[in-house]
């Protein structure tokens, strides 16, 4: 019995969860759209997000990104078409290298390094600005503290995401096929042309869409669990700590419902 109360526990709590962070990205985003669309003056909130995708997105890009998608072309990409290519055709070879490493393992790769460089940040800050009242002097003087903070980086993040992801996957595609042309024959490089043809629209449109619903559940978390941090400040680790785990579980759920 104690297995099943237990079980029983876990899903309701579970359930409650997600239907709190839907019901949090819909009230941030009804209103952030609806402040930008009745303030004729909202240069600071267009401002916040500009700096939201410099910081998630361009500061990532040659640190982070550009290195480590070398590395999974070198690794991974370059291995899996020299290894493939004695048992399929070049369509076939190149159909799994985007299915697996473009559509698949870049997203998850770029949605692992905005959660641990970014949404992370964003907990401990709004994690740290709620304990020490500052939230509450800002919501005391009439600032919407969703618009101000949550919004711009749920924008930011979603953009950076699919800005990111789209990189990682050119890079890790391209790079692969230059290493394997390297390491194998230069007859590699006819891939360059298949890539780009064996590229369907709808697998496009939605890897788009999987990858800002990643962004949008990443800055969700972040700052859902940072503006819950209430107690004292030994909580903000606790609530970073639960957004990082509610960031990589969602990003799990999302590639599942699009697998399926």
């Amino acid at each position: 019995m104690k297995i099943l109360e237990l079980l029983g526990y876990t899903a309701r709590h579970f359930f409650i969860n997600v239907f709190e962070l839907v019901f949090f990205i819909v009230t941030v985003l009804r209103r952030g759209f609806s402040y930008i669309h009745k303030k004729e003056n909202s240069t600071l909130i267009k401002q916040a997000i500009v700096k939201e995708v410099i910081f998630d997105g361009v500061d990532s890009l040659v640190s982070i990104v550009l290195i480590l998608s070398v590395f999974i072309g070198f690794g991974i990409t370059a291995q899996l078409i020299m290894l493939l290519q004695s048992f399929g055709t070049e369509t076939e070879v190149i159909n799994i290298v985007i299915h697996y490493i473009a559509f698949e393992l870049s997203p998850f790769m770029t949605a692992i390094i905005l959660i641990c460089r970014n949404g992370s940040a964003t907990a401990i800050m709004t994690g740290c600005m709620t304990v020490n009242k500052e939230i509450k002097s800002l919501e005391l003087l009439g600032v919407d503290v969703l618009v101000l903070f949550a919004f711009p980086s749920l924008i930011g993040q979603a953009i950076s995401q699919v800005s990111l992801s789209c990189y990682f996957s050119a890079l890790s595609v391209t790079s692969g096929i230059l290493f394997s042309a390297a390491l194998g024959s230069s007859d590699d490089l006819k891939y360059f042309t298949i890539f780009i043809d064996s590229i369907a629209p709808m697998e496009l449109f939605s890897f788009l869409i999987k990858n800002m619903l990643f962004g949008l559940m990443i800055s969700a978390n972040a700052s859902f669990h940072g503006l819950h941090a209430k107690l004292s400040i030994t909580e903000v680790p606790q609530r970073t700590q639960k957004a990082i785990m509610h960031s990589i579980f969602s990003i799990f759920a999302i590639s599942a419902l699009f697998i399926i």
